[in-house]
């Protein structure tokens, strides 16, 4: 019974194009989602263009700022890893949407306390940190989408969700490593402004 009654709304909706399947909170949900995804990739380009005048202006003398820079990448990239399988499972346990809010707070935050950096210790510490909820907003960002979305949309949605990457490249001028140590700082200390708005949207 239960079958026929899919198949009967199969039928009703094969004609309907994908976009009129969706309520508002489908469109909710993949709004917030896409958002998550372009400033995640908004945030790796900021770091690209603040990492060379950063390690300039935090590394001692004789310390080779290419280096570090790449030690820096490492450990993000270590961050991300790591956040996507623990956010992944905390999504499935504590709620989806719950998750992917902490995890953009998380790498805002970091991003924005990097400015404050003394050293590249305390540095690469806030980069492992951002990774973190980078790595896990894109682990929940996706798996939110496919939960909610209706059988059909979701080959639409899939591709949606990950396109606004390519503005918050884009927004940074490619990623290109330029500028002065204040300038860097002024550029992480931005992210504090997303985080902000977070903890408004979700009060």
């Amino acid at each position: 019974m239960e079958n026929s009654s899919d198949s009967d709304n199969e039928e009703l909706t094969k004609d309907k194009p994908w976009y009129s399947l969706m309520n508002r909170y489908h469109w909710f949900v993949l709004t917030v989602a896409a958002l998550g995804w372009l400033f995640d990739c908004l945030d790796q380009q900021l770091f690209l263009l603040a990492r060379a005048p950063a390690m300039a202006d935090l590394l001692k003398p004789g310390q080779d700022p290419n280096e570090f820079g790449g030690y820096a990448t490492a450990i993000f990239v270590l961050g991300w890893a790591t956040g996507g399988l623990i956010f992944g499972s905390l999504g499935d346990r504590f709620g989806r949407a719950r998750t992917m809010v902490i995890t953009i707070l998380i790498y805002s935050a970091c991003t924005g306390l990097s400015a404050l950096s003394q050293g590249f210790a305390d540095f690469a510490f806030y980069r492992f940190l951002t990774g973190l909820g980078v790595g896990g907003e894109f682990a929940v960002g996706v798996a939110l989408v496919a939960e909610v979305m209706p059988d059909r949309v979701r080959p639409q949605n899939a591709p949606a969700v990950r396109e606004p990457r390519q503005a918050g490249g884009e927004h940074c001028g490619g990623g290109r490593d330029e500028g002065g140590g204040g300038q860097a700082r002024a550029i992480l200390s931005g992210r504090l402004i997303d985080a902000g708005a977070m903890m408004i949207w979700k009060g």
